[in-house]
């Protein structure tokens, strides 16, 4: 009886185990997620920002039609538009976007309505009509 009652314990200790590193690995698996996509969404802000600047060092175009022809479409969220917005400035000496009012304003949807093309941003009126400083 006593040799039962040491191998069903045994046995329960074994499956104890297995689900334990397998909820561990899980863990793990999503950190390990998580950090891939903000590493990921450093990758793609970097390359906006590099491709701004070096618009700008260059003399080609800059401010909001700068970063529109850098990607910054391509970025996902408001919160990776701010970042690339403030690393731009940080690499250039001036705020491409100074000439808006954007406080509290979804940057993601401020820069989907926007229409350019290799020259110009083509609903600039538009854009300080509805977001440009007062």
């Amino acid at each position: 009886m006593f040799e039962i009652a040491l191998a069903v314990a045994g046995l329960l200790l074994s499956v104890l185990t297995f689900f334990l590193g397998v909820r561990r690995g899980k863990k793990h698996r999503q950190e390990d997620l998580a950090a891939a996509a903000e590493h990921e969404a450093d990758h793609r802000i970097d390359r906006v920002v590099q491709q701004y600047a070096i618009l700008v060092r260059t003399n080609q175009t800059g401010a909001l039609h700068g970063l529109l022809v850098a990607g910054i479409r391509n970025l996902r969220s408001s919160d990776e538009i701010r970042l690339a917005r403030e690393r731009a400035a940080a690499q250039t000496g001036n705020d491409p976007l100074r000439q808006y009012s954007l406080a509290g304003v979804d940057l993601k949807e401020f820069v989907d309505t926007c229409v350019f093309d290799n020259t110009s941003v083509k609903n600039d009126r538009e854009l300080l009509e509805r977001f440009g400083k007062k």
